[in-house]
């Protein structure tokens, strides 16, 4: 009898057991050790970049052109010799030279918003600050490796490729450098 009760026992248990499938409750996609640093690695993930740019441009340019245009004439008369005579000259001479320096330091958080096949990252932040009714926003996109960003989630500007960084001011500072509308027009008509 003891025999029998075992044999029933195991036929229900390997019925039972085959037609059951085990699942772990483990995902080994979504798993972040505890004391692993918390870096983007994936789409949807932030990471701040500190933004340190120092722009640098100058040029220059000369021109200078000399035209003359000499005619002269004479004819004689009874009353005596009258000589004619036209001189047109014309000359310009210019210099033109153009010094810009710019120099930016802020921080930004940004999203990743996709990843390539090497792995790499896109990246895309906006910010927007107003200080004193002056709007200054900060657009920035590009691609960075997992390798530059730092156990603090950061990662500096200078380490993006293809970025693009945009920062623009809108308020009475920025409109206070723009020309007025008197040197404009007197610009316009060659006065100035």
């Amino acid at each position: 009898m003891y025999n029998i009760k075992f044999l029933i026992m195991f036929f229900l248990f390997s019925v039972i057991s085959a037609e059951l499938q085990a699942t772990s409750l483990f995902d080994e996609e979504k798993f972040k050790s505890i004391t692993a640093d918390h870096k983007a690695l994936r789409v949807g993930d932030t990471l701040t970049i500190l933004i340190f740019e120092n722009a640098q441009a100058r040029s220059s340019a000369g021109n200078s052109s000399d035209s003359n245009f000499e005619l002269s004439a004479s004819g004689t008369s009874p009353q005596g010799r009258w000589p004619f005579g036209v001189d047109v000259s014309a000359g310009e001479r210019g210099d033109a030279v153009i010094k810009r320096n710019g120099f930016v330091q802020a921080q930004i958080t940004a999203v990743v918003i996709a990843q390539d096949e090497n792995g790499n990252l896109m990246v895309q932040g906006r910010q927007e600050i107003t200080i004193d009714e002056e709007l200054q926003s900060i657009e920035l996109t590009g691609q960075v490796r997992p390798a530059d960003i730092s156990a603090d989630n950061s990662v500096p500007s200078f380490r993006l490729y293809d970025a693009k960084i945009k920062i623009a001011g809108q308020g009475y500072v920025t409109d206070g450098k723009d020309s007025g509308v008197f040197y404009k027009v007197f610009k316009w008509l060659g006065l100035i």
